[in-house]
């Protein structure tokens, strides 16, 4: 079986990060080859997309993997998905990661918070036939649709989509190097007898770190908050201009570190740093940091009740919830995880458990069973 697929690749990038696993995965299977129409997240002309789209059809099934920024993003005159669309002939599958479904959540100050929550009515109902198609119909023209937790799969039927041709097949545990190094990152910092949370991550708008400053204020001195990250676009500025408002009204700045953008090679010593890590998104269909936090298996990790967080706890990743966008709650449930040793030795073993059962060759030997779904679903429709 020869698979196309179109992704974002070899940049920095939570879909890239997940298709570099899978791809590896499925190439690995017996009889089972991937060709990559890679996407390097820059503008392009309608042309490319035309191109693109025609190369689709080199293998038996073309697979997307779709964002909406890899199409031009969500204006009328710079959505490029149907020109991309419009040549591909083979069976289709869409891996939807994103979406606009549920309420928006304000985290910036206005009048941005207005402008954002306006944009977010706008293309999600008030558009009419065409916030259906951003919604809806773009997904809907694939033979399967893949999901990565049961919530988007629920979004999708509401909206109107078969249930049966939508599959929720969740990600699988990043390959990450054994956490170590973190002592003499804790000595360089000065932080040798501090508690370090640490949020790991692309700063961006609902990321939530103004939500972990807040519970950080209301934390005793020796906890300290590292932020392993940078902003991936240039509109997230406004995210890490918030972020140092916040450090300022709080008069943080002895208990924050910002590292920037991490190479992966750093990333295991940073983790390893950690007493507890958090991730108070909030707002996120998926969230590839996440599963990196799990992975390492170094640190409990402390999570927003958002649905497909809540999804991870009842899956027994391990986690431990806290009510989104309530710094209280969150700094109750930092101190409990730090403090309660049976809590945080209980947390590590079921998220390496967790781990261990969701292997990229499992996902992969699932992926596989929807082609041959989407290969049925074409040849009936013929």
């Amino acid at each position: 079986m020869h698979i196309t697929m179109f992704t974002s690749w070899q940049v920095r990038c939570g879909i890239a990060d997940y298709a570099q696993q899978l791809i590896k995965a499925l190439r690995a299977l017996e009889g089972v080859d991937v060709t990559v129409i890679p996407f390097d997240r820059q503008r392009h002309p309608r042309t490319d997309y035309a191109r693109w789209g025609h190369m689709m059809n080199q293998g038996d099934v073309a697979h997307i993997q779709h964002e909406y920024t890899f199409f031009g993003y969500l204006l009328p005159w710079r959505n490029h998905f149907s020109t991309f669309i419009r040549p591909i002939h083979r069976p289709l599958v869409i891996t939807r990661h994103v979406s606009f479904d549920g309420p928006y959540v304000p985290v910036e100050p206005e009048p941005m918070r207005s402008i954002r929550r306006f944009k977010w009515a706008l293309y999600q109902r008030w558009l009419g036939p065409y916030a259906r198609y951003l919604n809806r119909d773009t997904f809907d023209v694939a033979d399967q649709i893949i999901v990565l937790n049961a919530h988007m799969k629920e979004q999708l039927v509401r909206r109107g989509i078969w249930p049966e041709k939508i599959n929720v097949i969740p990600a699988g545990m990043p390959e990450m190097p054994p956490p170590e190094g973190g002592e003499q990152l804790r000595r360089l910092w000065g932080w040798q007898d501090r508690q370090i949370i640490g949020q790991f991550g692309f700063i961006a708008a609902a990321k939530g770190h103004t939500v972990m400053l807040e519970a950080l204020a209301m934390l005793p001195e020796e906890y300290v908050l590292l932020i392993a990250g940078g902003i991936r676009r240039p509109g997230d500025r406004g995210a890490l201009q918030a972020i140092e408002r916040k450090i300022d009204q709080l008069r943080l700045h002895h208990r924050v570190r910002i590292t920037g953008y991490l190479e992966f090679s750093d990333l295991s010593a940073h983790f390893d740093a950690c007493d507890v890590l958090v991730y108070p998104n909030t707002r996120a269909d998926f969230s590839y940091s996440v599963l990196m936090g799990l992975a390492a298996m170094k640190a409990p990790l402390v999570i927003s009740d958002i649905p497909p967080h809540r999804e991870l706890a009842e899956a027994g990743a391990g986690v431990a919830l806290f009510r989104s966008g309530d710094p209280g709650s969150l700094a109750a449930q930092i101190q409990a995880v730090v403090q309660d040793a049976f809590m945080r030795k209980r947390s590590l073993e079921q998220a390496t458990t967790f781990v261990r059962e969701h292997t990229w060759e499992t996902i992969a030997q699932k992926t596989v069973e929807v082609y041959k779904r989407a290969l049925c679903s074409a040849d009936c429709k013929e």
